[in-house]
């Protein structure tokens, strides 16, 4: 699906309601309104949701309304579009990283609030724990942090000898400076040193950011995925090329896009736990009492068309256990 504009939204008229609330007796009227806040176009997760909650019984625009908004990237736009979101009065509220969770948080007590957050949600306040959340949210801790040592062992598997490692992140992102001290300390421990390339949006200086790298020697680079870095992703993984500084991702769209390699959660799996949470919700589940549920399923992705333009031999052990191979 095609996001619309910015501030714009995507209405799917209700109709007549028809199973599953025919059977919990709902009328036309009180067909539920979902709000869903999407960083960016495309949104990894969103088409997967969508299906998700068709498996379970659910139409847009038949018995349930979807209310998107888009942030296009721009994390000072979040927190209006949660609070248009939150005037509609929706049923339920998706919030699919850190910044539009805090909004939520902040914007409403009482709408359920359904999250994918990828800090602990704990030590961010969130909720209380993760089996008893305690408030009006609850859903999935896609905990990226605990991956960083996954992922520089992986770039050590792929480069034996590297010593030096570049980490792109957005300095005004709640998430990456979480992600910046976790990569540091997975490197320290490995032997490898880091490199930060702090950025800024709206338009953030990434020709410099690569010089730096180049003048550093730095022999890859991670990507910390937040809105800022996939707005720009292209522009991003371009310069990785042209500068000969294989990128990992911490999603598989990074992959999808050019980068040489990512290791996440499963976006699928993602993907239905919140369209799981939603159809509880709206079936009388509290956020208080779900439990907030952790990715059981990791994927790496190689992207061999980026390998062969940059010279890079994928040791055969890591051809063999990636979950996909991009040709």
């Amino acid at each position: 699906m095609k996001f619309p504009a910015r501030r714009r939204f995507v209405a799917f008229a209700a109709a007549a309601a028809a199973a599953p609330f025919a059977a919990l007796g709902q009328s036309h009227r009180e067909v539920p309104r979902i709000g869903y806040l999407a960083s960016q176009t495309p949104d990894a997760y969103f088409d997967a949701f969508q299906q998700h909650l068709r498996k379970l019984g659910y139409a847009p625009g038949s018995n349930i309304s979807l209310e998107v908004r888009n942030a296009d990237g721009r994390l000072d736009q979040i927190p209006g579009l949660i609070n248009e979101l939150v005037a509609l009065n929706v049923s339920v509220l998706v919030a699919t990283n850190n910044v539009a969770i805090a909004a939520a948080r902040k914007a409403t007590d009482r709408i359920p609030i359904v999250m994918n957050a990828s800090i602990d949600p704990v030590a961010a306040g969130y909720v209380a724990t993760l089996a008893r959340p305690g408030g009006n949210i609850t859903g999935v801790a896609n905990l990226r942090r605990e991956l960083s040592t996954k992922r520089i062992q992986l770039l050590r598997e792929i480069f034996p000898k590297l010593s030096r490692l570049a980490v792109l992140w957005d300095s005004d992102g709640p998430g990456p400076k979480v992600a910046v001290a976790s990569y540091e300390a997975a490197a320290e421990a490995a032997g490898i040193r880091v490199q930060s390339l702090a950025i800024r949006g709206p338009q953030p200086d990434l020709e410099s950011a690569f010089r730096a790298a180049t003048s550093d020697r730095a022999e890859a680079l991670i990507v910390v995925s937040n809105p800022l870095t996939t707005q720009h992703r292209p522009a991003i993984l371009a310069l990785s090329l042209k500068s000969r500084l294989p990128a990992i991702g911490e999603s598989e769209d990074w992959t999808n896009a050019g980068a040489l390699i990512s290791y996440a959660p499963s976006t699928g799996e993602i993907a239905q736990r919140l369209a799981a949470y939603v159809d509880r919700i709206l079936k009388g589940g509290k956020p208080a009492e779900l439990p907030v549920e952790q990715p059981t399923n990791f994927d790496s992705v190689l992207n061999l068309k980026t390998a062969k333009a940059l010279g890079v031999k994928l040791p055969q052990p890591v051809l063999v256990r990636a979950g996909r191979l991009i040709e």
